[in-house]
């Protein structure tokens, strides 16, 4: 019987011995990360036959480049109350030009019982911070103030790797035309070209896109001479004033409109009046004709 017991247990320690030498390999090759990959050599009878196998493998294989410094596009917002609203446009405006930005679009509402305006600018990013500091100090009071941030470098490594893989197919394609013989290979392989060099331009246009908005960061401010004026911020959900307001300044802006419609058509008076007149005695002279002939 003991004999029995030891000898179950000899098993069990060569197995446990086996197990345990196993998971210590595994764990060093996990550690190494490098695996052996064998790439069998394809032999191409023809063109197309290049070309079917370029688009399965999409035209090469994809590097891992190292990610670039985080690429973040920067947007602020803010609502103050100032004294004069065209004088703190016009610093705003100027304070943008001067740090080698530009403004995206403005407005200035000059009405005598709601008078608002806003403006947006595109400033550099490394001048956000400042940026927003010096709008802030033309306030009388600031109502909101809020930033977001959005990383886009994730989208641009991978529109790098794809680019790399589009760039390569282009080559291989290059190659292709180079040895294609038959008017039928030749327009099939042009049109995948086409279609590369497509897709090329697309994502650079991309990629020059996420650059320049990362470099310039936008800035909307709000300004008004009181607070009920300014749009309600996020966090608030009952400004009943501002909504009373901003109704009455949509009204205002209806009648200027339609009071617009009745000088217009007060001038163009002199045009349609006479043509008027003109069809009216037409009309009556061929019903008397009418009458006549009956």
């Amino acid at each position: 019987m003991k004999d029995k017991i030891w000898k179950a247990l000899g098993i069990f320690g060569m197995i446990s011995l086996v197990v345990l030498l196993i998971l210590i390999g595994l764990f060093f090759i996990s550690l190494t990360g490098k695996r052996m990959t064998y790439a069998p050599k394809v032999e191409m009878e023809s063109p197309l036959e290049a070309l079917e196998f370029l688009g399965e493998k999409g035209g090469g294989t994809k590097e891992k480049s190292e990610a670039p410094s985080r690429l973040v596009i920067k947007t602020g917002t803010m609502n103050m109350v100032v004294k004069n609203i065209k004088d703190s446009i016009e610093k705003i405006i100027k304070y943008t030009q001067e740090k080698g930005g530009w403004v995206v679009s403005s407005s200035l509402t000059e009405l005598e019982t709601i008078p608002s305006g806003f403006v947006t600018v595109r400033v550099p990013s490394e001048n956000f911070d400042e940026a927003m500091v010096y709008f802030r100090g033309l306030a009388e009071k600031v109502t909101y103030e809020g930033t977001q941030g959005q990383d886009v470098t994730e989208e641009y490594v991978d529109l790098q790797s794809r680019l790399r893989n589009l760039e390569a197919s282009e080559a291989q394609l290059l190659k292709i035309m180079e040895r294609s013989g038959k008017i039928s290979e030749v327009l099939e392989v042009q049109r995948e070209l086409t279609r590369t060099r497509e897709e090329i331009e697309r994502i650079k246009g991309r990629m020059q896109y996420l650059e320049q908005s990362t470099k310039m960061a936008t800035i909307t401010v709000n300004l008004a001479l009181s607070e009920e004026l300014l749009p309600i911020p996020p966090a608030e959900k009952w400004r009943p004033k501002y909504v009373l307001l901003q109704t009455w300044k949509s009204v205002l802006g209806f009648w200027r409109g339609f009071s617009y419609f009745v000088i217009k058509v007060i001038v163009w008076a002199v045009v349609w009046i006479p043509f008027g007149v003109a069809i009216w005695f037409g009309r009556k002279t061929w019903k008397r004709k009418k009458e006549i002939k009956s």
